[in-house]
């Protein structure tokens, strides 16, 4: 299905929509991601129309994490380095809305690795 993502802006910490794109379905909310404040690691509120998700595992330098949905791991996620590029690895459950995880996936690549957050 089609996504769309929206930052929500004037927020203390970085907040964002996922929508559905979906001609029939558009501007639906699916997800409301927020980043929580942590002193040493990173910390998120996801709350979905799929039930709420978190993230486990995640090293000191967010290389690599567990999506969790109800206990159950959803997806998992590595990010390599290459040259000037990153390069996701990310293995989904096969139960799971693929296009939902993958805009997931890009909205926590976002605020994990955004300098100015």
């Amino acid at each position: 299905g089609l996504i769309k993502i929206q930052q929500q802006m004037l927020h203390l910490h970085p907040t964002f929509n996922i929508l559905s794109a979906r001609p029939n379905d558009s501007d639906r909310e699916l997800a409301v991601v927020k980043k929580k404040f942590a002193f040493f690691h990173q910390k998120f509120n996801i709350e979905s129309i799929y039930g709420n998700y978190s993230l486990e595992g995640l090293d000191i330098f967010a290389h690599s994490f567990t999506l969790v949905k109800n206990g159950q791991t959803v997806a998992i996620v590595s990010k390599t380095f290459f040259s000037l590029s990153d390069t996701y690895g990310v293995e989904i459950a096969g139960d799971e809305d693929h296009a939902f995880i993958l805009a997931l996936v890009i909205v926590l690549d976002q605020v994990l690795y955004d300098k100015k957050n």
